[in-house]
């Protein structure tokens, strides 16, 4: 799910996409990883997050509301990022 979010948002930045239903799409995916991140162990937790911070920052180049979504989904940290 982390590996969707990357590509999905990359090639949103990548090409300038100006598709809701895609975003709708990739925020719901977003919020699924987050969720299922949520219920693994402390170890394995911090670099996915981690991963979901940097596609968290990159949709707020999207626009359509997508990295204001995925900031009210993201927990804050304590995470290392990468």
């Amino acid at each position: 799910m982390v590996y969707f979010c990357e590509r999905a948002v990359g090639f949103g930045n990548d090409v300038g996409l100006q598709d809701e239903d895609y975003f709708d799409a990739l925020v719901r995916m977003f919020g699924q990883a987050v969720t299922v991140i949520d219920a693994l162990p402390a170890q394995r937790r911090a670099a996915l997050l981690g991963r979901l911070d940097t596609v968290r920052r990159l949709g707020h180049n999207l626009g359509y509301g997508v990295g204001d979504e995925m900031d009210d989904l993201l927990p804050r940290p304590p995470y290392a990022g990468g």
